[in-house]
């Protein structure tokens, strides 16, 4: 088959092996079905008498999936046997990928349900039974796309080497806008359930979040992100049919809401819902999240909006930040004291006292904050009621589940929830970043750590090498051997990938976060021509030359005013001798670039030694010297350069803050979810 030899190979490990499977476009429709149809299953015994109109809406959509899967078959045979297969791509070579792509259809696939439930009772003017068994799968896509989220954000922090869990990507935008829209849907079923308020919005989001997944499989898939996206897959020839799907499902949703619309009774609705009271706090949230879905999928729309207009481009991160922000801001307020309001009209002298625990958990978050250093006006507030959030659940969870486990699912929710933003907040602000450049046997030192590289380790694989890199890493009471390592695969083509994977050492309060930037293995230079790194120490005859940092003030009051003179600092020792700074500088800018005599500078020493900047790059922290004194003889007239690695070592606080959030985050869903399930 040529998908199994796309994307096989016979040395890969059973895991990876079954992981094939979904590795490429047509093999991941192909669990998207599987998925579906194992939920169909439970689906027909659980809809009871709706199971006629459900069912039928719900193929419809296993119907579309069979559709492109006929189009873009994984059972296409080859001419000819080839000896062995491909191969699966190394990034994907990890444990988390026997997970993460079935989590995620899962949650597709989930969502297709409370759609059929709600195209059902439309279908047969039942506008408020449904709502009873669609919960429970709203509540069980919620999980499970959540967790599909959540295990690619840690995937991501834990094998790309960039040292974050989310890049605003398309694609992992297009799991996002579902997710939050089903959020909303959750929280007006209950409100619907509870309250009867919000039938025709609950139809609109059953139908909004449904669509949802469609549109952004049309965006990942047909090839229209090609050139924004890492993750987006090429167009395969299905882009008309996920149009028509999209098409096909609107028509059907617009029909049945326009035609039923005058018969959804509205009495108990939107009406009369008091300002302060746990129904408008719903409400309110439900819109917040609606907004942020729209905005962000406006952002991730970008290509194809200005592929119509102009010129294809994407939004950059600051969009998504900006715009969610204020809305992340509204949304921890609300999250602060709706949860301990009754339905109905509320007193705010019964509510403040009970508030203690959430003005505590401000007041502690801001304080550490603050002691941090302040982070702005926005960020400030979201730690502040993000704190408040985490405290207060954290009470009332243990209340609930004092009286009753299975009642305490939506504080456990919402106390992940203020966790999460909080670890958010202390990895993304107050994270520490420093780039070091260690020879093999000389100490460098970042952040407060002293490391020292041992020497490169390379394991030949299948298609490529691994490059282990050991650093021996040291602080006071703490002494480990990071292990990062580049890997390099041979692609079909003939070309070399090249893959960095990082070292992680976790921490309570924050991460150690180790990534290789480059590697050098070393070579024998001329001594007259000298390239340094930033960290680098090298011996030329006598001498023993470290570059230690660029200097911006060497060489200033030039008569050229828009010239910019800029050293390199050099820690120079002869034959052992104590080590003297020396600062050769370059003008750069103005009219000219020079690097004349007055940047020259003398070596330490009796001999008439000197060495000249002659050019530097600041992007690579690299700088080339020229070195003119006595001959040093033939066999000094080149020089053994030591391997050496260039590392980012970062430090992220709040990464395990931030990690026990989501899972709590889940795990209320789960308690949540097994409440209702038999009911």
């Amino acid at each position: 088959y040529s998908y199994v030899t796309s994307y096989s190979s016979r040395d890969l490990p059973l895991l990876y092996l079954i992981s094939s499977f979904w590795a490429g476009q047509e093999g991941s429709f192909l669990l998207w079905v599987l998925l579906g149809a194992w939920l169909g299953i439970v689906l027909i015994y659980k809809a009871k008498d709706m199971e006629p109109q459900v069912m039928v809406i719900y193929n419809l959509n296993n119907v579309f999936l069979m559709i492109l899967l006929m189009k873009q078959s994984p059972f296409k045979m080859l001419a000819f046997t080839p000896p062995d297969g491909n191969g699966m791509n190394m990034l994907l070579q990890d444990p988390w990928m026997a997970i993460h792509p079935p989590v995620v259809f899962l949650g597709y696939a989930a969502f297709a349900i409370p759609f059929a439930y709600a195209m059902a009772a439309l279908w047969r003017r039942d506008y408020d039974r449904w709502i009873k068994p669609a919960l429970p799968w709203t509540v069980f896509a919620f999980i499970s796309l959540g967790a599909g989220i959540i295990i690619g954000g840690y995937w991501a922090y834990k094998v790309l080497g960039w040292g974050g869990f989310w890049g605003w990507d398309p694609v992992e935008n297009a799991s996002l806008l579902p997710w939050l829209a089903g959020i909303a849907l959750m929280h007006g079923m209950v409100l619907q359930k509870t309250r009867n308020k919000l039938r025709k919005t609950n139809f609109v989001l059953a139908v909004f979040s449904f669509i949802l997944v469609i549109y952004c499989t049309f965006l990942t898939r047909s090839g229209v992100l090609a050139d924004f996206s890492v993750h987006s897959f090429t167009d395969l020839g299905i882009t008309g049919w996920l149009v028509l799907f999209m098409a096909v499902f609107i028509a059907i949703s617009l029909y049945l809401l326009l035609t039923r619309a005058k018969e959804i009774p509205a009495s108990g609705g939107e009406k009369n819902v008091h300002f302060f009271s746990r129904e408008f706090g719903f409400i309110a949230a439900m819109i917040l999240l609606c907004l942020s879905t729209v905005v962000t999928g406006l952002g991730t729309s970008a290509p194809l909006i200005t592929r119509v207009l102009e010129k294809a481009s994407k939004v950059s991160t600051d969009f998504y930040v900006d715009t969610n922000l204020p809305l992340a801001i509204l949304m921890v307020i609300l999250l602060s004291f709706v949860p301990l309001m009754g339905w109905g009209k509320n007193n705010f002298s019964r509510l403040a006292p009970k508030l203690v625990w959430a003005l505590i958990g401000a007041i502690v978050t801001g304080a550490v904050v603050l002691l941090k250093g302040y982070p702005g006006i926005g960020v400030l507030l979201l730690a502040l009621f993000a704190g408040a959030v985490a405290a207060m659940n954290l009470v009332l969870a243990i209340k609930l589940g004092r009286k009753k486990i299975s009642i305490s699912g939506s504080a456990v929710a919402h106390l992940g929830v203020g966790l999460m933003f909080l670890g958010i907040v202390a990895s993304s602000i107050y994270d520490q970043s420093e780039k070091v450049s260690l020879s093999q046997g000389s100490p460098g030192n970042a952040l407060g750590y002293d490391i020292n590289f041992e020497g490169p380790k390379v394991i030949e694989e299948a298609k490529g090498i691994r490059l282990i890199l050991p650093l021996d890493v040291k602080k006071e009471n703490i002494q480990f051997t990071a292990l990062p390592d580049i890997r390099s695969e041979r692609t079909r083509d003939g070309k070399t990938k090249r893959f960095v994977h990082p070292h992680i050492r976790r921490g309570l309060l924050s991460d150690l976060y180790i990534s290789p930037v480059d590697f050098n293995p070393g070579e024998r230079q001329s001594v007259n021509h000298l390239d340094l790194k930033k960290g680098q120490k090298t011996q030329v005859g006598d001498y023993e030359l470290v570059f230690t940092a660029f200097d911006v003030s060497s060489g200033m009051g030039q008569e050229d005013s828009k010239a910019l003179s800029v050293g390199a600092n050099l820690v120079v020792s002869y034959k052992g001798q104590d080590p003297i700074e020396l600062k050769p500088f370059i003008t750069v800018g103005g009219e000219h670039q020079h690097s004349g005599p007055s940047s020259r500078v003398k070596l330490p020493g009796p001999d008439e030694a000197y060495v000249t900047l002659e050019s530097l790059n600041a992007g690579e922290k690299t700088i080339h010297l020229d070195y003119q004194g006595p001959k040093l003889g033939k066999e000094t007239d080149k020089q053994e350069a030591l391997p050496t690695v260039i590392a980012e070592v970062s430090i992220k606080p709040g990464m395990t803050v931030l990690w026990l959030g989501t899972f709590l985050m889940l795990f209320g869903g789960c308690i949540a979810i097994a409440r209702r399930w038999d009911k």
